[in-house]
C-alpha cells in the first residue's frame, strides 16, 4: 500500500488520506462481523490515528456488542 493513500466511505460522505501504511489488514469471518456488515466477512485495517487526515465529513464512535460481553468501539 502506498504510504499516502486517499479513500472514502461507501457513501462518499467521509473522505480521508492515510499518511502511513496500516499496521495490518485482515479479513474476519466471525459471526459478529458477519452480523455487523451483512456480508460473509469484514475487512479491517489498523492504523494509528495520528496518520489519518480527515478531508471531508465527520465520524462517530459506535459501541457494538461483542462475543466477550465487553463491547467494541468502532470509529
Amino acid at each position: 500500500m502506498n504510504a499516502h493513500s486517499t479513500g472514502a466511505c461507501s457513501c462518499q460522505h467521509v473522505k480521508y488520506t492515510l499518511h502511513a501504511a496500516p499496521l495490518f489488514i485482515h479479513c474476519c469471518h466471525c459471526h459478529w462481523c458477519q452480523r455487523e456488515t451483512g456480508s460473509a466477512f469484514a475487512l479491517n485495517a489498523l492504523i494509528e490515528t495520528i496518520h489519518i487526515e480527515l478531508l471531508e465529513g465527520t465520524t462517530n464512535t459506535i459501541n457494538l456488542p461483542s462475543n466477550s460481553g465487553a463491547g467494541q468501539s468502532i470509529i
